[in-house]
């Protein structure tokens, strides 16, 4: 733990409150008194107020990333809108942490150089303090609107979007595999034992797929399987013949190489999982979240969180930060003083980058419907609000964009291409007041392969909302695409359809209460006959042995 009389001295230093003060400037501010914080919110506005809060035990200074109007006006009760009311800008901070110094120090030359590929110019670096880097970019260097809101309300997830995009640059672009050895930047390297040697047995390789890119977790492997050539029932094992349970028959016996990727590709590259050495702090891209103020003291350490020059981080050791030699240069974490919106680029290329993912997501999603067995084309019963509602009025714009809606719904939910064909020419010219040429569907569908790909997501305004029939239900909610409505809807319905004839199969087989009871008294009655019967019969033969007797 840092000395009170350390922190005392470097506090009271007029140069080090100046530098403090400056910082602080629309920020929240927290406060550390060794291992316990202080009350939030709160502010530093005076040079001397610095030094009466080490004089009162404040060991360390902390700001927010955000920048509010009037700091002291926040409260933890607020909403999410109230904060963005209240919200006047972000400045972008990178947490860069990692228990290595050598690796921590790249990780952090890596974030800056993929920063400045995407245009960002006023970036700023500090030493944490302890085992890492703060890489900074001011708020004023991003547009004050993108995507149709304000920039200051896009938080966290501008940031984080950001984080996530520079990581994968990094990956894709720095980061090289070969022969055993891993490249950072072509001009650092590191063998696998190396880093096995730093972190301990980790997986630092990963295989992703060409075709649909994703992470590959199981290794290619050799299967058997037996298919009975009467019903073509499969069955996968391991035994030398298999005779079919049903037809009574021996299976034919299948050798084959199961695909590496569930998308049925055997394709693929080893990559490096940045993952598995550089660690970003995202909890810091979070409302509220503090982080050490430059010029602050960190407790552990006892070193200063000391503004450094963004290209020299490599060259940078942690006795620069002793706080008896430390001096203000003119190195300013998060300098304002600047023009222009060179983060436009950066934060356009984020927010790309997200809906990329997503796409990446839709394309899981495609593979996965490939799962659903079905038998025939499932009919408009089970049609989400949307596509009926095309279908039932028509559209005067927008039938161009109806028709690639339509033609890739139906064909994922199992209607042949033809069947597509004659029902649009239909649905064309009946619903439509100024129905699409003929020509225009034929040649649309000579290309077109049915159940290749999902009509667009429910979030594309292009489409459903542009197109204004967007009239969601509750199960719409829920979902992310109209296919998705559908074959849910279609496979409640099975399954709804198989609990009513096994509930009237077992209801056929069982007697009512009533029938139960009815039949109770029939047997009764016939018993009591038998019985009756028996007495008459035994009666008789007693006067038959008298008659003879006498």
């Amino acid at each position: 733990m840092v000395d009170k009389g350390v922190c005392i001295r470097f506090y009271k230093r007029k140069d080090i409150q100046q530098a403090m003060v400056e910082h602080a400037l629309n920020k929240e501010i927290g406060v550390r008194y060794g291992d316990g914080f202080g009350k939030r919110p709160d502010m530093i506005m005076y040079p001397q107020e610095v030094l009466e809060l080490a004089l009162k035990g404040v060991t360390s200074f902390h700001g927010s990333e955000e920048l509010w109007d009037n700091p002291l006006s926040i409260s933890s009760n607020m909403s999410r809108k109230e904060l963005d009311e209240m919200r006047i800008g972000w400045d972008l901070v990178l947490d860069i942490d990692c228990p290595d110094w050598e690796i921590s120090k790249l990780t952090t030359h890596l974030f800056i150089k993929a920063l400045k590929d995407n245009g960002i110019k006023e970036i700023s670096c500090k030493f944490s303090g302890n085992k890492g880097f703060h890489i900074g970019v001011p708020f004023e260097v991003f547009p004050k609107e993108v995507a149709d809101k304000k920039t200051k309300d896009i938080f966290p997830e501008g940031p984080k979007k950001i984080a996530q995009y520079l990581l994968n640059i990094i990956t894709t672009r720095y980061v090289q595999v070969k022969e055993n050895k891993i490249f950072f930047d072509n001009d650092y390297s590191f063998t696998l034992s190396e880093l096995k040697e730093k972190f301990g047995e980790q997986k630092f390789l990963i295989n992703k797929c060409l075709k649909c890119k994703k992470e590959i977790k199981e290794a290619k492997k050799e299967i058997i399987e037996f298919i009975c050539p009467r019903c073509d029932q499969k069955i996968v094992g391991d035994q030398n013949f298999l005779k079919c349970e049903k037809c009574n028959i021996l299976m034919n016996k299948m050798e084959h190489t199961k695909s590496l990727c569930p998308c049925g590709s055997n394709e693929y590259n080893s990559i490096f999982d940045p993952l598995s050495i550089i660690e970003v702090d995202t909890i810091l891209i979070s409302s509220r979240h503090l982080f050490r103020m430059p010029y602050s003291l960190h407790e552990k350490s006892g070193l200063v969180s000391l503004p450094i020059d963004p290209d020299k981080v490599m060259q940078f050791e942690k006795k620069m930060a002793h706080p008896n030699t430390v001096t203000i240069s003119d190195i300013t974490f998060m300098d304002r003083n600047i023009s222009g919106e060179s983060g436009r680029r950066l934060l356009l290329n984020a927010l790309d980058f997200e809906v990329k993912i997503e796409e990446e997501r839709d394309y899981g999603r495609e593979m996965k419907f490939e799962e659903v067995r079905i038998e025939s084309p499932i009919q408009e019963d089970f049609f989400p609000p949307c596509i009926k509602q095309i279908l039932t009025n028509g559209l005067i714009d927008g039938k161009k964009r109806a028709i690639f809606i339509l033609s890739n719904f139906l064909g994922k939910i199992g209607w042949e291409k033809k069947e597509i064909e004659l029902y649009l020419l239909k649905w064309n010219r009946e619903k439509n007041s100024n129905p699409l040429r003929d020509n225009y569907i034929i040649t649309q569908m000579k290309t077109f392969v049915a159940g290749a790909k999902l009509p667009p997501n429910c979030s594309n305004e292009a489409y459903y909302k542009d197109l204004g029939v967007c009239h969601s239900d509750a199960l719409c909610g829920r979902l992310k695409n109209p296919t998705n409505y559908t074959i849910l809807r279609w496979k409640r319905w099975l399954r709804d359809r198989e609990d009513d004839k096994k509930s009237k199969k077992d209801d056929d087989g069982k007697e009512s209460k009533e029938d139960k009871k009815n039949k109770s008294k029939v047997n009764q009655k016939n018993e009591e006959l038998k019985a009756n019967k028996n007495n008459e019969n035994k009666e008789d033969e007693i006067s038959k042995e008298k008659e003879n007797k006498n």
